[in-house]
């Protein structure tokens, strides 16, 4: 993550580049310290130090015993804390991810199915193949509110959820409330804003434990440059320390406890590096970051260069490439300031004139070996990286609040410039005043349903990209991808109603024409021969030093002046396209498995009307109004319908039991459904569910004994892993995800709860293999009642069980099998087993 070889740098430098501060418990200071937390940084570094037993699915109490723990110790030294969730993924940043995935997800489950199960059970080879479980989100975020509710007056928890990329709004949220980023992504040493106070790397937290005697005689800072913050203006030194513990996870003590951090900060690096601190963006999309995207080959094509392998020798480790690249700025810098008679040859005049002569200079291939048009490609990417980098600068009140939540739809942006508002905006073509009211409601419904955590981030990819994601997780590649056969159809619903109410991002495709090569660039050509460097304004100190790369990079794609996110208008696309465009329906291109990697597949949406009318028993209702503005009651109703649901046993149950029974009927209907499908094919039959396997599932909930998030100490330590077992947990794991999304859309706040606290993975694989016995209470009966409704043909016999019954029924009915119980002796063998069996 972030800047490639920068954790690396730092980490080898930090004699020149770090700062350390402590801070202790007891009684809060008088100026509190703010630390902005990348939310997903935390989540993982809490799996790293927790060594929880990921395999099974999550044991997401177990999980939320750490965050709170974590939370309260950082809450106890008197700090104030702002977690900070991404939001849709950037589109530049789509290589990265998919690359990402591929290779902590899809490559380590189909390796785990490729190993037997006794090597893959061993603890080497779960450190190894650790994968996030699919709901750490929701635990994280449901956890961290459940504390917030809780906090005193004196104490500071907020959640935020960025707009878009989270590293840009965490560093603009800490630059506001003059704090600290803290996180493991290094582009916070490279991001920066004024009043942003610098980087706290998780990774290299570590709490002690102090005595009781406090040296009055210490100093405000010590000279090595450590620098302790306590109560009541006491300081305590290093030689008072006890029990270091390393890490996020404070030891377990009665009182007096210290937390040692590391601070990094961009001016420090600038100076360290001797660059202006605005060229930091630059010098980290040359050296390569998460936009420049990763790729995981190293032949590089017109459109995929590699820039690693463009920019430097094989032999030159990560420092020395950075290194490398600022040493090449700093040259171009040099002789542009420099005098004599060759200055104006080596003037710069913009910043596009000095990213081309950086990539001239640093490119390690011969140019007459580059395809037409790559280094301008090259030069096109960097541009765009280096954006990424890009805040606005503010103009209020920089430090507490004050400045936060001007007109209430975003903490950092107002209304007409917040990317939230911008994404969720209603398609381009004119609509009627009405429905424009309307969408309006339901657009501002959305936008505070996000602001709390009451809206995937994910759901926000289908408005801002055309594109979704499901979350990856172990499943058997050998087997259809259970997002796509499972997980799909309650998808197309949350499409349906997205495109109902607010419309979905329109693609549109060339009539199809005989190729013509010689005319297939000429677009790009036009768009080549229109670049024009923009001129940076020196003069002007307040002025964004990156602001001139938006200009000339809208200008390098033939981009129209004006246009909200940079993209092309509508307009322009078609103008630029010789081929009049077709207008398709409505797509959305789904990020899925396929085999061993991730892929893309366009899913067409249908239309609402058309999957109102698939439903059973439909009675063809027409809605005046998006459904997202309909009363609570018709929301939920039509929430079950979609699901085939709906039934008095439902609808009586608690929310989050409703859900966890909702999640098991629709994968056991749909399996089924697919089991017939196919003409009752066997492949299929196996797939089905056993009842004894969905009494499992429902008692791996913590339904019958009040929510505690203390894990139970009866769990079995070690549970066989089988591959059944962890198909269905892959299973209602996907299912689980897309039921609480198609509830969020609908807006269902308080009718459907997420049980994931309440899940343990390990015990459903416990039950599953009858390594933990299934007591009869484990189920309440109205909750097994209401699962159970109505499916009872659905489920399938277990294998054992109804082999037995079978050999005995073909027995029965068997003319041969007849002949041999009554003795016949016709002297075959038949007759002699039958003789046997007497």
């Amino acid at each position: 993550m972030g800047v490639h070889g920068l954790t690396t740098y730092i980490n080898e430098h930090s004699a020149a580049l770090a700062k350390t501060l402590h801070f202790a418990t007891d009684v809060a200071p008088s100026e509190p310290t703010t630390f902005v937390i990348d939310a997903w940084s935390f989540i993982y570094e809490v799996l790293a130090w927790a060594g929880l037993p990921w395999v099974y699915g999550g044991e997401y109490n177990q999980f939320a015993e750490f965050v709170i723990k974590i939370v309260k110790a950082w809450l106890g030294v008197g700090l104030r804390l702002y977690f900070v969730f991404d939001g849709p993924f950037p589109e530049i940043k789509f290589p990265t991810i998919i690359s990402r995935m591929n290779r902590s997800t899809i490559k380590p489950s189909h390796l785990f199915f490729r190993t037997s199960a006794t090597s893959r059970a061993t603890p080497r080879f779960l450190r190894e193949s650790v994968m996030l479980p699919p709901g750490m989100y929701a635990a994280c975020v449901e956890t961290l509110q459940g504390i917030a509710r809780n906090l005193g007056s004196d104490q500071v928890l907020e959640i935020h959820f960025a707009d878009e990329e989270g590293d840009p709004y965490a560093v603009e949220l800490a630059a506001r409330l003059g704090g600290y980023v803290v996180g493991n992504d290094s582009d916070f040493v490279i991001l920066n804003a004024e009043g942003y106070c610098g980087y706290v790397p998780l990774a290299l937290m570590a709490w002690s434990s102090l005595d009781s005697e406090d040296d009055d005689d210490a100093g405000d800072a010590e000279e090595d440059g450590f620098q302790t913050v306590v109560s009541k203006g006491k300081k305590k030194t290093a030689t008072q320390k006890s029990s270091v513990s390393r890490g996020i996870v404070p030891p377990d003590v009665a009182s007096g406890l210290q937390l040692s951090v590391i601070i990094y900060s961009p001016a420090t690096l600038a100076t360290h590096l001797q660059l202006p601190i605005s060229l930091l963006p630059l010098l980290g999309a040359l050296v390569g970051n998460d936009f420049t995207g990763e790729r995981e080959a190293s032949a590089t094509t017109s459109q995929e260069t590699n820039l690693q392998w463009l920019f430097f020798e094989r032999s030159l480790t990560l420092t020395q490439r950075i290194t490398r690249v600022a040493t090449t700025l700093r040259t171009i810098l040099s002789a542009a300031l420099g005098a004599g008679r060759n200055k104006n040859k080596h003037a710069v005049h913009s910043v596009m004139q000095l990213i081309e002569r950086a990539v001239n200079a640093l490119i390690v291939r011969s140019v007459d070996s580059m395809a037409s048009g790559e280094k301008e490609r090259v030069v096109e990417r960097v541009v765009e990286a280096t954006l990424q980098y890009a805040i606005p600068r503010y103009e209020g009140t920089l430090l507490g609040t004050e400045g936060l939540w001007a007109e209430g739809v975003c903490a950092l942006h107002d209304a007409t410039s917040c990317p939230l508002l911008r994404y969720l905006a209603s398609p381009s073509d004119p609509l009627d005043d009405d429905v424009e009211a309307q969408r309006e409601r339901v657009r501002v419904a959305y936008v505070a349903a996000y602001r709390i955590g009451r809206l995937d981030p994910h759901t926000l990819d289908v408005m801002h990209s055309g594109t979704f994601w499901y979350r990856q997780f172990l499943e058997n590649p050998d087997l259809e991808n259970v997002a796509r056969s499972i997980g799909r159809p309650i998808q197309l619903w949350t499409y349906a109603l997205l495109d109902d109410a607010l419309g979905l991002p329109a693609r549109t495709e060339p009539e199809p024409e005989p190729p013509q090569p010689a005319e297939e660039n000429a677009p790009e050509q036009d768009d080549e021969d229109e670049l024009i460097d923009v001129v940076e304004e020196d003069s002007e100190e307040d002025a964004d030093p990156l602001a001139p790369l938006r200009g000339a990079l809208q200008q390098l794609n033939g981009f129209e002046e004006g246009t909200l996110d940079g993209a092309k208008s509508e307009t322009t696309a078609t103008a630029s396209n010789p081929a009049s465009p077709k207008a398709r329906s409505k797509v959305v291109e789904e990020y899925v498995r396929r085999g061993t990697k991730l892929a893309s597949e366009d899913v067409i949406v249908p239309p609402l009307s058309e999957l109102l009318a698939s439903l059973p028993n439909h009675n063809q209702t027409r809605f005046n109004t998006p459904i997202q503005l309909l009363p609570p009651e018709d929301r939920f109703a039509f929430f079950l319908k979609a699901l085939q649901s709906d039934s008095t046993l439902i609808r009586s149950l608690p929310a989050d039991q409703r859900t966890a029974a909702l999640v098991l009927r629709w994968v056991v209907r749909q399996l089924h459904a697919r089991f017939q499908e196919r003409g009752h094919d066997k492949t299929r039959e196996k797939e089905k569910w056993t009842q004894v396997e969905a009494r499992a599932f429902l008692a791996s909930f913590s339904f019958s004994s009040p929510t505690t998030l203390t894990g139970e100490q009866d769990e079995p330590e070690q549970v066989p892993i089988v591959d059944r077992n962890v198909q269905l947990t892959a299973q209602v794991s996907v299912t689980l995800d897309c039921i609480m999304r198609l509830g969020e859309v609908l807006l269902l706040n308080d009718e459907l709860l997420s049980p994931v606290l309440r899940f343990s993975g390990r015990r459903f694989h416990a039950y599953l293999t009858g390594t933990k016995v299934l007591a009869v209470d484990a189920i309440p009966e109205r909750l097994w009642r209401a699962s159970n409704d109505g499916l009872e043909s659905a489920f399938i016999e277990p294998a054992g069980k109804k082999k037995r019954k079978d050999k005995k029924e073909a027995v029965k009915s068997s003319p041969v099998g007849n002949k041999a119980k009554a003795g016949a002796g016709f002297g075959s063998k038949f007759g002699l087993l039958a003789d046997i069996d007497a």
